[in-house]
């Protein structure tokens, strides 16, 4: 069933307050979520970061539209786009024509990626003592809010849970229905690391150096692995092994189920780009300016892109091409085979965000207040 999401008036909470409501045409939308969505930070719980279609070159731009500057990765909803900005909104763009629909002012600037759930937006309204709000999407008010410690985060929801990490070291399970406090665990190191899934374990990383695996039920701990770094990216995971990177430098690559180390590969830059694999590579940026690609079996250097600033954008993998921004302006397309450039786009700004894609289009955003729109028709 399609739904009509918002009217011309609204009245929520204070620190939620709805921008431009005289001009506000919101599409019809259908919440029902589709394999073509893109939900969260690295498109679902599983972070893979990547979807199966074909790109056909050239890519050209369809559409940009001012938004503010933003590090936030743009999620899709049906025909819809959501994206936060660092001039403290959440815009709501056509995903088609780039038509901005409508924005929420909120009480400080937004700097990780919400999350989407059914017709349910997950994400953090007030700095200080941070104002957690799920808001219905289609009666246009919170289901509830919750007063939590700041926010460092992107949540992310898997199955009846959300998860979320604060500036304290606290990984917080919180019933998503309700927002009541399933369980909590404690680091001694801010969590940017957004956690990654299976069946019965989460994987994540702290500041505090290390990598921890988590029962997802109770919080206990599995296991942790200390690097000589703290872990800002948020890990991908196959069926053996997981991938992450870290400030010392290092990528590692740990057994899934023990936490021993595989192997790990030495870059020249700290490692803030969350990694994204097929079945033979895996692929991430550094500080250090290069784009890689390792082998998933032995970690050996299959090839290297360089480019002109630090890699901190996450990389979108998309059939048999890849993509990602870096503080040197350029979005770029390279061809996962041989690593050859086959696409580049310059932005006016600085591109900390990562990419999304649905529907044949890419996603990005950057420091030059844009969001831009990438298709081959």
């Amino acid at each position: 069933m399609k739904i009509n999401i918002f009217k011309k008036t609204l009245v929520i909470p204070v620190l939620l307050l709805l921008s431009c409501a005289s001009s506000l045409k919101f599409p019809q939308v259908d919440f029902r979520e589709k394999e073509s969505d893109w939900r969260s930070f690295r498109g679902s719980s599983y972070y893979s970061g990547s979807k199966e279609y074909e790109l056909t070159l050239p890519l050209k731009l369809i559409w940009k539209e001012k938004i503010g500057a933003s590090y936030s990765t743009p999620l899709v909803v049906d025909k819809m786009v959501i994206i936060g900005s660092l001039d403290s909104k959440i815009a709501f763009l056509n995903f088609n024509s780039g038509e901005n629909l409508g924005s929420y002012s909120l009480s400080y600037p937004l700097s990780i990626t919400p999350c989407v759930e059914d017709s349910i937006l997950y994400y953090s309204g007030k700095k200080g003592n941070t104002v957690f709000f799920a808001l219905n999407l289609k009666t246009e008010t919170p289901i509830w809010e919750k007063e939590l410690q700041d926010i460092s985060s992107s949540p992310v929801v898997y199955k009846d849970k959300l998860l979320v990490g604060t500036e304290k070291g606290e990984l917080l399970c919180l019933d998503k229905e309700n927002g009541k406090q399933l369980w909590r665990y404690k680091t001694d190191g801010l969590i940017c690391s957004t956690p990654v899934f299976n069946e019965e374990n989460l994987y994540f990383g702290s500041a505090d150096r290390n990598i921890y695996c988590l029962e997802s039920d109770s919080g206990n701990l599995i296991w942790r692995y200390t690097t000589n770094g703290a872990i800002y990216a948020s890990p991908c995971m196959d069926d053996k092994a997981l991938y992450t990177g870290s400030l010392d430098g290092n990528f590692y690559v740990l057994e899934l189920s023990t936490g021993k180390l595989l192997w790990k590969f030495k870059t020249e830059g700290s490692i803030r780009s969350s990694a994204v694999l097929n079945e033979e590579m895996v692929f991430f940026g550094s500080n250090d300016g290069i784009f890689y690609a390792l082998s998933t079996k032995n970690g050996e250097l299959i090839w290297s892109f360089k480019t002109d600033g630090p890699v901190l954008s996450s990389p979108l993998l998309a059939g048999d091409k890849i993509f990602f921004g870096s503080l040197d302006g350029n979005f770029y397309g390279l061809r996962v085979a041989d690593g050859e450039m086959v696409f580049k786009y310059k932005t006016g700004g600085m591109i900390y965000a990562s990419p999304s894609f649905s529907r044949g289009r890419i996603l990005i955003a950057s420091t030059d207040k844009y969001i831009y729109s990438f298709g081959s028709k």
